[in-house]
């Protein structure tokens, strides 16, 4: 049996895609990036940076530890207890960050660490997000809040409030995504409708002196991608086949075998045009 990734480079039916075959990955959970690594996780709690490209394998601090923490078996923590991990900066860059989002908090760790870091925060459950942005991590909370902690002090400490107006959205559930677009730190509110489909998107922009929202209505020649994986947005000119001022969504349920009927589109925010592919089936291996 050998793993499979299928990289989609254009519209989310469209046929153009390529096929890797990567038996390095085969019964290991992945995690993309804009970076062109994986961060990869098996059931001996051995987590590694791997190139699909390349091949090269980087390996960073074994999971046992916050295993051990969680009380849990290497399946549990492999299945439910690992939500998910974010590669935050290049392995190439002396200082390559990875964080952990798991039941019991959130970690971090670089690849030459011998153990991963726990973040200061009082209550591990109420970070829903987190980003690595201009040196320092920013978390969102429950309530929407922005948290701020350094990497080389994992205090939370309070540093925004929340957007403005999140629930004015008719009839769903905002769920928010911290993402950088050029160099601002900003928030994706999903917007959903009752049965937790994808109907909108809106875009608040953090600015980072006065601590207040502004709700901007174009990512430029931006795409974002939003998803179970990390949030990123790249630009569009650089991607054949991408387009501009688009949001690249997918269904934000963990992906662990093959699946039909996922809540994947892509958002014009030019024209409020939702592109939706009403069934999809996506095979993690073969």
């Amino acid at each position: 049996m050998v793993t499979t990734v299928t990289n989609i480079v254009s519209s989310i039916w469209e046929p153009i895609f390529d096929v890797l075959y990567l038996p390095e990955i085969q019964g290991r959970r992945c995690w993309g990036s804009p970076l062109s690594w994986l961060v990869t996780y098996a059931l001996d709690f051995e987590t590694r940076l791997f190139s699909p490209f390349s091949r090269t394998r980087i390996p960073l601090p074994s999971l046992s530890t916050i295993a051990e923490e969680e009380d849990c078996s290497p399946g549990e923590l492999f299945e439910y207890s690992l939500r998910k991990l974010i590669l935050c900066t290049s392995p190439e860059e002396s200082d390559c960050i990875v964080l952990a989002n798991t039941s019991d908090g959130w970690f971090f760790a670089k690849p030459s660490d011998e153990a991963w870091t726990l973040t200061g925060l009082s209550d591990h459950n109420d970070l829903d997000d987190a980003i690595y942005f201009e040196g320092n991590f920013y978390g969102r909370l429950h309530t929407g809040e922005i948290v701020f902690w350094e990497a080389t002090h994992p205090k939370v400490v309070g540093f925004a409030p929340p957007p403005p107006d999140l629930r004015y959205f008719y009839p769903g559930i905002i769920i928010n995504y911290l993402f950088d677009l050029g160099g601002n730190l900003c928030i994706a509110c999903r917007h959903v409708d009752t049965y937790y489909v994808t109907v909108g998107f809106v875009i608040f922009k953090l600015d980072m002196d006065t601590k207040s929202w502004e709700k901007i209505y174009s990512l430029g020649d931006r795409s974002l991608f939003l998803g179970n994986c990390s949030t990123f947005a790249i630009a569009a000119a650089d991607y054949p086949g991408c387009k501009p001022n688009c949001i690249y969504f997918s269904d934000d349920s963990p992906l662990l075998g093959p699946t039909t009927r996922l809540d994947v589109g892509i958002y014009d925010c030019q024209n409020l045009k939702l592109e939706k592919q009403r069934e999809i089936v996506i095979f993690v291996s073969e």
